[in-house]
């Protein structure tokens, strides 16, 4: 047994005891977890630049991937980097997973959004009846029917046949059973041969942490069910950034990108929305995608290093049509491919990559909603229509608070739009018990003027593991408001006296609550620098634009307030804090999801995405970094407000 090497790992009150073997030893520890079902919090792609991934090691050695070194255990556990380690060839080595390096399974994710325009019921696929009687005489049969479709429906774009369309002998056939479906720039027209079942479409929100499906009735335009899952490109990278500087690095990054999203996370989403609806996949005739122009690209397959490098130029925004059959989707399932290859193993290999619509199923179209520029993507233009800010006479703002906050200011018949690299803090990444929003993870923070111990809200009910965004935001405010925190963020020379403060590795620290696992959850100094650092970035965005044509916030009707962020955040607390500088709470509209609210509209109207295109096209994108007076507007904005 000397060259044997045993694995022994904690988590939670589990213990998984896991021998390896070969080469398996020069894995990365976080690579090698996921292999054997525990997936870490990679999300800078394992580069070593996060604290996603820190395990504990309790007994035993590792090597340094980069250098070679061990690093020995001690009395006290040590805190490494996941994916900056591997195992020595042989021995004995413990380590423990804290619940915070666990990639989250149970996001909270908002599929909940506010429509405050109105649409009209024109399906992008629809089943139509065309009397016989309208067709012209003497005419070929698809082109007599595409004329008679054109003049019944009277659409901007022309109509087209797919394939050869036969009449039938009169007077078997009264009229004629067809699918009408928007192609991109024209209409397709096809024969239904027999009578269409209830039709059924999925409106899409491919976020860069989730991504949110719901299943539409085309006939109703009722929402019949919703899924929403973590996109599995999480574990390749955490944000756009890593993941197109993957593709830089590694092109083959971008096909295993395009199957993470399309193969094990939307492919896996429709099952489920079918599965739990009792919908038939036939019954499927298309769906509609919102994304930034990253996802989207990843999605297609398209390569993103353009939008990487200056000047961030993507390879498409326009509105794209694809076919789901065409798309990298998975075989059959396991257990059928398993007693396939018993009998033919080239074919059960085959099968794996056999095309959904060549098993029997459904093709429908893919639509790709527009967008405007490299990080004002579709989903932003999405959220401008369905926010109704689009129809909106006095000027107004949406702010899209994430990773990239995306902020879009409409003034008489102008869009500005801009993005700012706020960082992943309101994601919780990079704060000392920083997590996403999920199970476990405390929401809110209460702190009562009276009392030394902070009320808490946790996601799920369960003990906390960690603190998400909105609960961030919650204790800059409170904290400033109780005298804890100064102006500029740090802690008031008498907080020492406070009973949860005290020192820490990174200036002084609130406790906040006591963990699952026993330790401390709190919020020192730098995380507050961070933060404000973050909402600096925002608030200094939505100055520069308003600056641009001479507005103040007073000036602005309404700032529509999207995202899952934004959704579960007090606003008197995003106000304190100096998220959006200079606003009232009268002023916010939360909108929710608003980037599924408009692949959600335009599934059910056409016009819908015709608006759209005009939007993106009209969009003035304004590169922040470009603009002198950015760099000081964002120092201003890096203080408390109150």
């Amino acid at each position: 047994m000397a060259d044997s090497l045993v694995l022994t790992v904690r988590v939670g009150d589990q213990r998984h005891v896991l021998p390896v073997e070969g080469r398996r030893t020069q894995l990365v520890l976080s690579a090698l977890l996921r292999q054997a079902g525990v997936t870490l919090n990679t999300r800078c792609g394992q580069r070593g630049l996060c604290d996603g991934c820190l395990v504990d090691l309790l007994a035993g050695r590792v090597i340094d991937a980069g250098t070679g070194a061990a690093l020995e255990a001690t009395a006290e556990p040590r805190s490494i980097r996941a994916c900056q380690y591997h195992l020595p060839p042989a021995g004995q080595v413990e380590i423990h997973v804290p619940a915070r390096s666990l990639l989250a399974h149970e996001p909270q994710v908002v599929t909940a959004f506010r429509i405050n325009v109105s649409r009209a019921h024109d399906p992008l696929w629809q089943g139509i009846e065309l009397p016989v009687s309208e067709l012209a005489p003497g005419k070929p049969a698809a082109e007599a029917v595409c004329e008679a479709v054109a003049r019944q429906r009277d659409y901007d774009l022309p109509v087209r046949a797919a394939g050869d369309i036969a009449l039938p002998p009169p007077p078997e056939q009264e009229a004629l059973r067809l699918a009408l479906e928007q192609a991109g720039d024209h209409w397709l027209v096809r024969p239904l041969n027999t009578a269409p079942a209830a039709p059924f479409g999925i409106a899409v929100d491919v976020g860069t942490t989730t991504v949110v499906a719901v299943l539409v009735d085309l006939t109703g335009g009722e929402i019949v069910n919703t899924a929403s899952a973590l996109n599995a490109q999480v574990r390749l990278g955490d944000n756009v950034l890593t993941r197109i500087q993957a593709c830089i690095t590694h092109p083959r990054m971008i096909g295993r990108l395009q199957h993470a999203v399309v193969a094990r996370t939307l492919q896996p989403l429709v099952e489920q929305l079918l599965r739990e609806s009792r919908v038939a996949a036939e019954q499927i005739a298309s769906l509609v995608i919102a994304g930034n122009t990253t996802m989207l690209h990843l999605l297609a397959g398209v390569d993103p290093s353009a939008m990487g490098v200056v000047p961030f130029t993507p390879r498409f925004l326009e509105h794209l049509v694809l076919r789901l059959g065409d798309l990298p989707l998975r075989g059959p399932s396991r257990t059928s491919r398993t007693a396939e290859a018993s009998e033919n193993p080239a074919a059960a290999a085959d099968a794996a990559a056999v095309p959904f619509a060549a098993r029997g199923q459904p093709n429908p179209a893919v639509h790709l909603l527009p967008g405007a520029a490299a990080y004002v993507g579709a989903d932003v233009i999405a959220g401008v229509f369905a926010s109704g800010m689009v129809y909106q006479s006095e000027p107004s703002l949406l702010v899209d608070v994430g990773t990239n906050g995306e902020i879009v200011l409409k003034h008489g018949e102008q869009f500005l739009g801009c993005a700012t690299a706020a960082g992943p803090a309101f994601e919780g990444s990079g704060l000392s018990c920083g997590m996403r929003a999920g199970r476990g993870a405390i929401s809110h923070i209460h702190l009562e003027p009276d009392s030394t111990a902070p009320d808490i809200e946790v996601i799920g009910n369960v003990p906390p593991v960690g603190v998400c965004g909105t609960a961030y935001v919650d204790f800059v405010a409170q904290a400033r408001r109780a005298g804890i925190l100064r102006l500029n963020g740090r802690f008031a020379p008498d907080a020492d006296t406070h009973p949860r403060v005290r020192a820490g590795k990174h200036g002084r620290e609130f406790t906040v609550a006591d963990g699952a696992d026993g330790k401390p959850i709190y919020v020192s100094e730098l995380d507050v620098a961070r933060l404000l650092q973050a909402k600096a970035a925002i608030a200094a965005g939505i100055v520069c634009l308003l600056n641009r044509v001479g507005l103040t916030p007073a000036d602005l009707n309404m700032l529509y307030l999207a995202g899952g962020f934004g959704f579960h955040m007090n606003i008197d607390n995003v106000i304190c804090c100096g998220l959006l500088p200079g606003f009232r709470p009268e002023q916010i509209s939360l909108v929710g999801n608003t980037a599924l609210a408009g692949a959600y509209l335009a599934l059910l109207d056409s016009g819908v995405l015709a608006e759209m295109k005009q939007i993106a096209a009209r969009l003035e994108t304004i590169e922040l970094n470009l603009d002198p007076a950015f760099e000081s507007c964002y120092i201003d904005q890096l203080a408390v407000t109150a």
